[in-house]
């Protein structure tokens, strides 16, 4: 699955990457929303991380769910706050974290749910069974 990540700063951003790609997701960087959005006429994306004041005060985040209307959204923030965190998940991301590297983990791990739980929604869409993983499994 594609993941777009937005940022200028690959320092901070580049173990991040690597992570993702370890995990076998597609990573295609941005370097801000311009560069997202070209991205995303290209191709969609089932992910997009960003600072959450791209997504929020930018429209980042409504760009990006009018034409992919099932990416997740993720917020990094360099300066977590409450009330960031509160408008960022108001504005649509599904999770927020502090985009710093202790952190990088728990991001690759909600991703890797996240890409799992699409793959369900995929596959329940395509065979119009509630849950054809489980074939005929007791619930």
């Amino acid at each position: 699955m594609r993941v777009i990540v937005v940022g200028r700063d690959l320092e901070v951003l580049g173990p991040l990457i690597e992570l993702l790609a370890r995990e076998q997701f597609e990573v295609v960087r941005a370097e801000n929303t311009a560069g997202a959005l070209s991205h995303l006429k290209n191709a969609g994306t089932e992910f997009l991380l960003a600072e959450g004041s791209l997504l929020v005060e930018h429209g980042l985040g409504r760009e990006v769910l009018k034409r992919c209307p099932l990416a997740r959204l993720v917020a990094l923030s360099s300066q977590p706050g409450r009330l960031d965190l509160v408008d960022t998940l108001a504005g649509g991301a599904a999770d927020y974290f502090p985009r710093r590297p202790e952190y990088f983990g728990a991001v690759v791990r909600f991703m890797v749910n996240e890409r799992e739980r699409l793959r369900r929604w995929q596959r329940m869409l395509r065979s119009g069974r509630p849950d054809p993983a489980s074939d005929g499994a007791a619930a």
